[in-house]
């Protein structure tokens, strides 16, 4: 029998997640899917189910000395109406999903369900961010890429929840985003990819390059980075043939439904050297 909790607050819920082996439900927008049936059918939950959508607690957007503090809870349609997240990522949820979607879905989800096509956590490959997960005991703090193993395998206890993503502030990363879908919107991702760089009188003082839906989770290759950094920026155009050779040994993407791994290759590439040729 698969039982349902609904906790009125947070510390309610951590109590839940120590006692008792639960799917974790706020917007459900991934879960729902996941857990899908045929039509007319209830989804199929073979554990209980935890739903936190109705904590405050975990519903926030503050900006600190450090970096700028997003709650669990906190809808897409929220962060992407954000005076404080950094451009990138709004520029991201714009793009994620249909406003229906938005206006249920977190960006914790998507980062829970870890998905290679996840458009959000690129952008957090690209920005350093890092989850705090709660349990009954404490806290602790992990990078984005730690936390993320494997398509829909995470590094989360089960008695834990993610009560925040960390964003570190980058205020002169100048950020560059493509997606590529079947449409311009509403469209699951064949390739995604995010850029930055910072460059200060004519020398390459930052470099970061993230890509989605290319490999089993977010591709970001920071030792290519640093070889990168300290470069002219005609030293950095010169090099480039160089720099897509070093990274084409990351890209592995696969063949699906929704395409081919030759075009995603390819369309990797293409996006990486644009990108580059953009920096001045």
């Amino acid at each position: 029998m698969v039982n349902h909790y609904i906790p009125s607050s947070l510390k309610e819920a951590l109590k839940v997640l120590n006692n008792h082996d639960c799917y974790i439900m706020a917007g459900g927008t991934d879960l729902m899917v996941v857990k899908h049936q045929k039509s007319g059918i209830v989804p199929n939950f073979d554990k209980d189910v935890c739903y936190i959508s109705n904590l405050k607690e975990l519903q926030y957007i503050y900006e600190d000395e450090q970096g700028v503090h997003i709650g669990a809870g906190t809808k897409f349609v929220d962060i992407e109406n954000s005076m404080i997240v950094p451009d990138l990522l709004k520029q991201i949820i714009h793009e994620l999903a249909s406003p229906n979607i938005r206006n249920m879905a977190t960006m914790a989800g998507n980062i829970a369900n870890a998905s290679p096509a996840g458009d959000s956590i690129v952008g957090l490959y690209l920005l350093d961010a890092k989850l705090e997960l709660v349990n009954v005991n404490g806290s602790r703090l992990v990078p984005i890429e730690k936390f993320i193993l494997g398509v829909r395998k995470i590094a989360r206890k089960s008695n834990e929840i993610i009560k925040e993503i960390f964003i570190p502030h980058h205020d002169d990363l100048n950020t560059y985003w493509r997606k590529v879908g079947s449409r311009a919107a509403e469209s699951i991702s064949k390739v995604t990819f995010a850029g930055g760089y910072q460059v200060e009188d004519g020398v390459v003082k930052d470099l970061r390059m993230a890509f989605g839906s290319i490999g089993v989770t977010c591709v970001r290759d920071q030792k290519i980075e640093q070889k990168c950094i300290g470069m002219t920026v005609e030293e950095l155009h010169k090099n480039i043939d160089n720099i897509l050779n070093d990274m084409s040994k990351n890209i592995t993407p696969i063949t699906d439904q929704r395409s081919t791994k030759e075009y995603r290759y390819k369309v990797a590439m293409n996006i990486l050297k644009d990108f580059l040729n953009v920096i001045e």
